[in-house]
């Protein structure tokens, strides 16, 4: 085949969605999906001009959409169930090879994700083939807020601690406690020390609608214990947590209790109905936590990683 590997044009972006949306190999995406999508892209100012292709003498056989995100990541979003042909196979991996080189030469992005049914292994067999690893399956949780807060008042915060929100004066604290309960995590491991603590929180204050008042630091003394990250997800009424932690020292002593009625306390006073978040399915202690405080099971996603640099 004569495939030519390039950057789409505006007018081929549509043909690109429809391969993504659809899941590539023919089908087609409804008109109305592709619509969606663009009106989502626009909200959330996705540049669909780093849209990638295959061009098959000016057909679009396969095409890859990079989200970059602050702190020098990128989100992968290309078709899981295309391989109608196993000659596709091959093109979708020099595909995501250009995409991923592309990123690198620009050194803006040191990380590359994508997100893949576990049902879907061919895949996760083209992206391992590109230089992607697996590094976890991400288990998707959801909870009524308002109903889970009318039946659980929830733990008390102990004696000696304290909460605060984040500031420009707090900011080296949370990068502290973030940090510390990286220490012997079971939640993502293999992302430990792989990017600076500045590019992991600008990362976490793009996702959603970052609002100071909704990240707490717990802390005794001047020394902090743990963070709780959440945010509003635009446009509808649900808040997302972003990221949970406790340092080692702060672990076995029911804080994740706390934490977790905290946050269901502090997002029922915003007026919000519902907090999802996503965990590794090896994390048991966490995923024991989140059914105590009611949260249920939506689906699951195999995030596989590719590093671009040092």
């Amino acid at each position: 085949m004569d495939i030519v590997y390039r950057r789409a044009t505006p007018t081929e972006v549509r043909a690109g969605l429809e391969q993504i949306l659809s899941g590539g190999g023919g089908g087609g995406a409804l008109r109305p999906k592709i619509d969606e999508f663009l009106q989502f892209a626009d909200r959330r100012g996705i540049d669909l001009g780093q849209m990638w292709i295959a061009d098959l003498n000016g057909a679009v056989v396969w095409a890859v959409l990079p989200v970059v995100s602050p702190g020098k990541s990128m989100l992968l979003m290309a078709p899981n169930n295309y391989t109608s042909t196993a000659a596709l196979r091959p093109v979708a991996t020099q595909l995501v090879e250009n995409v991923c080189a592309d990123a690198k030469s620009r050194g803006d992005t040191q990380l590359a994700q994508v997100l893949i049914d576990p049902h879907d292994q061919e895949p996760q067999e083209v992206f391992a083939a590109a230089g992607f690893t697996r590094l976890a399956e991400l288990v998707y949780l959801q909870v009524n807020v308002r109903r889970r807060g009318a039946r659980n008042s929830g733990p008390t915060l102990p004696a000696g601690l304290r909460w605060q929100t984040y500031s420009a004066a707090t900011h080296d604290a949370f990068a502290r406690a973030i940090l510390a309960s990286y220490q012997n995590s079971l939640d993502c491991p293999g992302l430990n020390g792989v990017r600076d603590i500045e590019d992991i929180i600008a990362g976490h204050k793009a996702t959603g609608e970052f609002d100071p008042k909704l990240w707490f630091l717990l802390t005794q003394g001047d020394q902090p214990h743990g963070v709780l990250l959440l945010s509003r997800l635009p446009r509808v009424d649900t808040a997302e947590l972003v990221y949970v932690g406790l340092a080692p020292e702060a672990r076995g002593k029911g804080l994740g209790n706390v934490i977790m009625q905290h946050a269901l306390d502090t997002l029922a006073r915003e007026g919000l109905s519902r907090l999802s978040l996503a965990v590794d399915s090896t994390n048991t202690p966490a995923l024991h936590l989140y059914y105590r405080h009611g949260m249920q099971r939506l689906g699951s996603r195999v995030a596989m990683l590719r590093i671009l640099e040092a």
